[in-house]
């Protein structure tokens, strides 16, 4: 009796996966970004040359893309793509939401304008040939309005990295940017795709968590507590929120308070003690040796900027997005 011998298993190639052709497409380019925050402001209805991505951070407001209305409250993320209509509006006493202007397809020949556009414009008449081309991708052209997804919080945190990149203006930062948003498109796209079902019904908590440790997070047993908030036991909490986040809750919290400093060293004339202080550490050594640790250089040396390519609040005349 002749069997046929198995078919030999493959390895996989580089490159044969379905979604290699958005390695090929996708080559993003960041115009304009900040994430200052803003007394009460508002947006008249208006139309992009390029896509809009704003994260709400804290703070309320109302907007209004493509016609549908939203309340817009903290962990929301609004996704504008070009030739769009919308219209915002920022509710006292203040709201912070970063936020970035950016091409998904990088044009040499016409991605290098620079200026806003007002509220109220709503024809772009002579400027419509440097409007960004439709992108051939079903599952980004779905992509409008107010975006919920559990990656919203993280795609944030990236955001505002990519204000400080913008900020800190040091070479070769428009390159830095352009991972960090094909980053934001990746989670957008695994969001989409679903989560593994042994995460998504804890996401929540998980959220809750993240909250409660960027407020406790340095007591003993914040691990512990925290875990208490999901219903979990620490280890699978301890799993779970580095699958959600990234890194372990530990490592959250340290990355937090580095992230407020980061802003603190762009935005800010305060000396290193005092960043230290008011970012949570215990003294300018402590906060020197965990910035070292996050960002491989001391503070000083990231403090020191470089040459500036990207407009960004707090770096010169502040622009309106």
């Amino acid at each position: 009796m002749n069997l046929k011998p198995p078919e030999p298993v493959l390895p996989s190639v580089p490159g044969a996966e379905p979604d290699a052709p958005l390695l090929a497409l996708l080559r993003p380019y960041v115009r304009h970004c900040g994430n200052a925050p803003r007394a009460a402001w508002h947006m008249d209805r208006r139309l992009l040359l390029d896509f809009l991505l704003v994260y709400i951070e804290s703070g309320h407001g109302r907007f209004s893309v493509a016609g549908v209305a939203y309340d817009a409250a903290p962990d929301d993320l609004f996704w504008i793509p070009p030739d769009t209509e919308h219209e915002m509006e920022g509710f006292a006493p203040a709201m912070v939401c970063p936020y970035a202007h950016f091409d998904l397809v990088y044009r040499p020949e016409a991605s290098h304008w620079d200026f806003s556009i007002p509220g109220g414009m709503t024809e772009l008449g002579e400027l419509r040939p440097l409007l960004h081309p439709p992108v051939p991708e079903p599952r980004l052209q779905a992509l409008c309005g107010r975006l919920r997804t559990p990656a919203n919080r993280r795609i944030g945190l990236l955001l505002n990295e990519i204000c400080t990149e913008a900020a800190r203006g040091q070479p070769f930062a428009p390159l830095r940017m352009s991972g960090l948003l094909l980053e934001i498109v990746a989670e957008l796209l695994r969001a989409q795709a679903g989560l593994p079902a042994e995460c998504g019904g804890h996401i929540p908590g998980l959220e809750h968590a993240a909250d409660w440790l960027d407020k406790h997070g340095d007591a003993a047993d914040a691990v512990t507590r925290a875990a208490a908030l999901c219903r979990l036991s620490p280890s699978y909490f301890r799993r779970l929120f580095a699958r959600q986040f990234g890194c372990p809750p530990r490592d959250f919290r340290k990355r937090g308070r580095i992230r407020a400093a980061k802003q603190l060293m762009i935005g800010s004339k305060l000396n290193l003690s005092e960043i230290a202080g008011r970012a949570g550490f215990a003294s300018v050594h402590s906060f020197s040796r965990a910035f070292r640790a996050v960002e491989g250089m001391p503070p000083g040396q990231y403090r020191r900027c470089g040459h500036v390519q990207t407009r960004v609040e707090g770096r010169r005349t502040p622009y309106s997005h």
